[in-house]
């Protein structure tokens, strides 16, 4: 069985840019999970405290703000 199907895999800036796009304006989901299995299995990849530091520094930039990462 080949993998011709299967796309490369996505860095962690691109995994949560999709997260993020994926809540509407009213900050409802559009019936997607990946948000959830996200918030599930980081912890495979990094600490709860650098997700959090990321997406902080994703808001800060999406605001103008600088970030010091």
């Amino acid at each position: 069985m080949g993998s011709n199907g299967l796309g490369k895999a996505a860095t962690l800036d691109e995994l949560l840019s999709t997260c993020i796009e994926m809540f509407d304006d009213n900050g409802d989901l559009n019936d997607s999970y990946l948000p959830r299995i996200v918030l599930l299995m980081h912890r495979w990849y990094l600490s709860s405290t650098e997700l959090a530091g990321k997406l902080l520094c994703m808001y800060r930039n999406a605001s103008g703000e600088s970030c010091d990462e």
